[in-house]
């Protein structure tokens, strides 16, 4: 006859269901501690990104020696980092440790392209700059003196009004550029702001800009940099006669009929070519229906021109025949 195992009497089979057990646990806490320590990595290497515009560009030559113009002056910038606090303070001007500069220390004379670079970034912070480079030209620096010159332009002007007097407080200005520059400079100008349209005198500083005899804005610093533009100007008026036509039919109580105007001329203001082709204001009365002394208001009108006073009083004398 067979015997029965009893296997949870024998202690073999219950040391080795025991460590199966063990080793079961040991497993799952390992998995579970292994997707928490995941998480936290995870969460940990995040990356932040920030796009900064505007940002300028530090020029390293001999300012004293040079003279740089035609460069784009602000450059872009893209900003990453795992780490938000340093990336914020990147993003502030105020806080900035990094600078967009392009090195011009061994660059010749003429236009040339210069790479830019990113110094100074934190650790932690990474960044690319746009453009990569840019073109600059630069020349021997010069200084000359020049006339300042005013200019307002008559598209500034509003129509009906003409410019009396031009005055600014500055007769000369000192330019700064490279020599090349300074050879094409015909004066230093004091212009009306672009956003004026005068209907009434005008007073402000204005900058100040070097140009060439065709017109063209040169690249310079100009000292001093603003001038007091002061500008006068008059509304184009005019005097002309009144002519009054008398229309309809007179009444036949009537021999005839007198008037007199409150005045015989008045004053129009327009466009000088307006003015030119009005040499009188004519006025239409209907004298149908008056058969004794009375006074009438005419409202004077013409093309292309305001009338001042634009009413006058008729009077009317009648005689009887």
């Amino acid at each position: 006859m067979r015997k029965k195992i009893d296997f949870l009497s024998n202690k073999g089979w219950l040391i080795l269901i025991s460590f199966f057990l063990a080793l079961l646990l040991f497993l799952t806490a390992t998995v579970n501690t292994t997707n928490k320590v995941g998480t936290q990595i995870s969460g940990a290497t995040e990356t932040y990104t920030h796009t900064l515009t505007n940002v300028p560009i530090d020029l390293k030559y001999d300012n004293d020696k040079y003279f740089v113009s035609g460069y784009s002056y602000e450059a872009k910038v893209y900003l990453s980092s795992v780490n938000r606090v340093k990336l914020d303070s990147e993003i502030n001007s105020d806080t900035r440790q990094f600078k967009v500069v392009a090195d011009l220390s061994n660059v010749k004379t003429g236009t040339q392209t210069v790479k830019l670079k990113i110094t100074n970034l934190p650790s932690d912070v990474t960044a690319t700059v746009e453009p990569k480079a840019i073109s600059v030209t630069i020349g021997k620096k010069k200084t000359k003196t020049f006339d300042v010159v005013t200019n307002v332009p008559s598209s500034q002007v509003a129509e009906g009004y003409e410019v009396t007097n031009v005055e600014t407080s500055l007769k000369t200005a000192k330019v700064t550029s490279d020599e090349s520059i300074i050879s094409r400079i015909d004066h230093v100008e004091a212009s009306l702001p672009e956003d004026e349209v005068l209907t009434g005198d005008y007073s402000g500083k204005v900058n100040l800009q070097a140009v060439a005899k065709d017109g063209t804005v040169l690249a310079g610093i100009i000292s001093p940099s603003k001038a007091k533009l002061s500008v006068s100007v008059t509304k184009l008026t005019k005097q002309v006669p009144i002519k009054l036509n008398l229309t309809g039919t007179m009444s036949d109580s009537l021999s005839k009929i007198d008037y007199k105007l409150s005045q015989d001329t008045v004053t129009i203001s327009g466009s000088k070519e307006a003015l030119d082709a009005t040499s009188e204001i004519t006025a239409n009365l209907d004298i149908s229906h008056i058969t004794k002394d009375t006074s009438k208001t005419i409202t004077l009108s013409a093309d292309k021109v305001t009338i001042t006073p634009a009413l006058v009083t008729v009077q009317l004398t009648t005689t009887k025949k």
